[in-house]
């Protein structure tokens, strides 16, 4: 990728699973999400297709998403633009996110069976290790035990809540890898303890300091210097 060129070229084996005009929206919000994309910037639907290999139809149908999402600005005959969210959109969002995820959380202390606490401990030492293991990757799977144990549409509406963290995440935020280490162990501490009060504010407060990180690295790249942040 080049500050000429946002639109880097994903490989086969990398694209994410789903539909294609899922995988376009989850190109193009991570690359607003992760300030490649400034606010303002009209996005380029050519390069959209050529770098993923999609028709038009796909990528029109991703961007109209991505407008109901509030992400993108429509402008009837221009196009589509990158809305120009505010460091407390970004906050919002993730506190909103957590929120929900406390509740998983709480949940997971009361009903998480010993072999999926077990789980989550052969998981956090992995992230702990020293490895080459994409941390994200291992966050994914903390979160989806944990998550295991809320109802359908609280996991679906998870689902759709982090959708707006950049699948990059742990790259993208510079240093992020040892607060999560601290932060999933006290996650882990209130499900091990059965302590669901715990273990819903440890969530709530991960994914706040998840998304005040956020902003910090939008910052430091510049997505807000034309609005005076």
């Amino acid at each position: 990728m080049t500050d000429d060129n946002p639109y880097i070229q994903i490989e086969p084996q990398s694209r994410r699973r789903g539909g294609l005009a899922d995988e376009v929206a989850s190109y193009v919000r991570d690359l607003i999400l992760t300030g490649a994309l400034k606010p303002g910037a009209k996005i380029d639907q050519d390069a959209i297709a050529s770098a993923l290999d999609v028709s038009r139809s796909p990528i029109r149908e991703a961007l109209i998403v991505l407008g109901q999402e509030g992400l993108l600005d429509v402008a009837p005959r221009r196009g589509f633009f990158v809305a120009r969210l505010t460091p407390d959109d970004i906050i919002d969002h993730y506190e909103l996110y957590g929120v929900v995820s406390g509740r998983a959380a709480a949940m997971a202390a009361d009903t998480l069976k010993d072999e999926q606490i077990t789980e989550l401990e052969a998981i956090q030492e992995r992230f702990v290790a020293d490895s080459d293991e994409n941390l994200s990757s291992l966050n994914e799977e903390f979160h989806r035990v944990v998550n295991a144990a809320a109802p359908r549409r609280t996991r679906w509406l998870l689902r759709l809540l982090v959708r707006s963290v950049p699948a990059n995440y742990y790259e993208f935020a510079d240093g992020w890898d040892e607060k999560a280490v601290e932060h999933h162990r006290k996650i882990l501490n209130a499900i091990v303890e059965r302590d669901a009060e715990g273990a819903r504010q440890a969530m709530e407060t991960h994914l706040h300091e998840s998304g005040v990180a956020a902003t910090e690295a939008l910052r430091k790249q510049g997505f807000w210097s034309d609005e005076g942040e």
